[in-house]
């Protein structure tokens, strides 16, 4: 796993916003401009990643994707990616879901970023790539995983 190429750029074009499209560009072991472009083509730009549409760029690109719940990850597939949806938690004063502490579903939603996990490797867009046995501090307590993507590359069929 390698920090993509141009990661730095993207994320001041996009003003921070392209968390999901740089877990794809380490997935497909490409550069930034060529997964923001051809995302662009494909969903236009609002702004953020939807999770069905981090889903059905993999699977149109032929990957293998199930939602799996992170609670009941066990086992990590060491031939897997696993996208993490993280959740930051606002300060109110409930803190479970669905709001997390935030105001308003919209803003709760405002306030997620996106993972990757490879094997004993996790990389963050903003914070590079860490051991998997540091994910609790980089949550920090003031985040928490609520889903993952398992990927897995299909085998071809020849």
């Amino acid at each position: 796993m390698k920090i993509p190429e141009f990661n730095e750029e993207a994320r001041e074009v996009t003003n921070d916003t392209c968390c999901g499209q740089s877990c794809l560009a380490v997935i497909e072991n490409r550069n930034m401009k060529q997964v923001l472009g051809e995302w662009k083509d494909k969903f236009g730009w609002y702004g953020y990643s939807k999770w069905k549409d981090l889903r059905k760029y993999l699977e149109d690109k032929g990957y293998a994707v199930k939602q799996i719940s992170w609670s009941k990850l066990e086992i990590v597939n060491e031939n897997s990616f696993y996208i993490l949806r993280v959740q930051w938690i606002g300060k109110g004063e409930k803190k479970e879901k669905p709001f997390y502490g935030w105001r308003s579903w919209f803003e709760a939603s405002a306030n997620t970023h996106f993972i990757i996990l490879n094997k004993d490797k996790v990389f963050c867009n903003e914070s590079g790539i860490f051991n998997y046995d540091k994910l609790s501090d980089y949550l920090d307590g003031n985040g928490l995983i609520t889903s993952a993507l398992e990927i897995k590359q299909m085998e071809s069929s020849h």
